[in-house]
């Protein structure tokens, strides 16, 4: 048997090499892929983590200024109430000094016409009914006048109250729609964290698959170059040893 030629030697080694080659690539950028998938996924997850924590404070300050809100208009609401308050004690007292001023104003002018003999008939009579309705027209102008304070003040506190509980529902609205933002924001986080990853994976696999198509290559290719130097270096004519009347055709005997 004749050994290979020694182009098929070189053939059968380049096959391998290049095969083996071609296996280690396609492991490295395999390896490489995932590792990037891995960094991404966990980049992904940070960022997702983030954006629920800024999610969280931001929808805590908002509601927190909401209470603030509120209870700044109930504070607010309870100093127009005592205003308010106030306001009808100073017409109560506004109303009983009118009214003592006029009882002295008559006793007074009464003590007046007696001591100078002027009676009630005639004249004075009708001076003093006017007197007295003038006084009336003034108790009643004071009074109508301190009501209309005092409701003024509690329609001011009322609406105080309204507007705060109003500003409080909107900061409570705006902050759970907040979140619920930022939750879309989290969830279109993870999900592109995760085509990303599957994306990296994907490749990684791709990049195995070449790496093992290259080392079948290689060995097929390999296989080839042997079995032609085998064949083209005579290894597949083996000289066959034949015996005619005693003549050896390899001994020549």
């Amino acid at each position: 048997m004749e050994p290979m030629t020694a182009a098929a030697i070189v053939g059968v080694g380049s096959g391998v090499a290049k095969g083996v080659s071609g296996y280690k690539a396609g492991q490295a950028s395999s390896k490489a892929a995932m590792a990037t998938a891995q960094y991404n996924q966990q980049i992904a997850q940070i960022n997702a983590q983030m954006e629920k924590d800024r999610g969280r404070i931001v929808r805590s300050i908002v509601e927190r200024n909401a209470d603030d809100i509120g209870e700044q208009s109930v504070y607010n609401a309870f100093l127009l109430d005592q205003q308010a308050t106030e306001l009808e004690d100073q017409n109560t007292f506004d109303l009983l000094i009118a009214e003592r001023q006029y009882d002295i104003f008559t006793a007074e002018k009464r003590a007046s016409w007696g001591t100078s003999g002027v009676t009630m008939a005639g004249s004075p009579a009708v001076v003093a009914m006017a007197d007295a309705y003038a006084a009336a027209m003034n108790l009643a102008n004071i009074e109508q006048r301190g009501l209309q304070a005092v409701s003024r003040m509690d329609q001011a506190a009322e609406m105080t109250r309204y507007k705060g509980k109003v500003e409080y529902n909107n900061m409570m609205q705006q902050a759970f729609v907040g979140q619920y933002a930022s939750d879309i924001q989290r969830a279109n986080i993870i999900n592109q964290g995760n085509m990303d990853y599957m994306m990296g994976a994907s490749k990684a696999v791709q990049a195995q698959a070449q790496g093992t198509a290259a080392l079948i290559s290689g060995l097929s290719s390999a296989a080839a170059s042997a079995v032609g130097g085998f064949t083209g270096g005579g290894g597949g004519n083996v000289p066959v040893r034949e015996t005619v009347q005693g003549y050896d055709g390899l001994s020549g005997h």
